[in-house]
């Protein structure tokens, strides 16, 4: 996959999210996962801007779903970012479709939903690890 701009939600960040070195909320990355995850929260991809919060044009808040926002809301960011919803009908099987595999933390998963994550504190550790196969402590 080619490299992708990111833009932070805040134009100032300097750190790094999901594996990916931000500068004055700008980062590059071509790994398709933490690019699904940038998507998914509201990030700017390929040079797009953010969605801000207040945006008189926005359809949904910026940042992470959730069980509070109305099912106008949840609908408009599942058809922004493609996600099937199946046969839900109410606010609640909908926000069942959406939210990430019930899973509690903010992490990058596969498209078959396998989470993924870095359990180091080390910032040059950049290895990926599947969840499941982290001990439980």
């Amino acid at each position: 996959m080619a490299k992708k701009t990111i833009k932070a939600p805040n134009e100032a960040f300097t750190g790094s999210v999901a594996g990916v070195r931000f500068e004055d909320g700008v980062g590059h990355t071509d790994d398709e996962n933490a690019i699904a995850y940038f998507e998914r929260q509201g990030y700017g991809v390929s040079g797009e801007p953010a969605a801000q919060p207040g945006d008189p044009d926005a359809k949904y808040p910026a940042g992470d779903p959730s069980d509070k926002w109305k099912k106008e809301e949840l609908l408009a960011y599942a058809a922004d970012r493609q996600i099937d919803l199946g046969e839900a009908k109410n606010k609640d099987e909908i926000w069942g479709a959406i939210k990430p595999g019930g899973t509690p933390y903010k992490g990058v998963t596969t498209p078959d939903g396998k989470a993924l994550v870095n359990d180091s504190t080390d910032q040059k550790d950049a290895e990926i690890k599947d969840q499941q196969s982290l001990p439980v402590q």
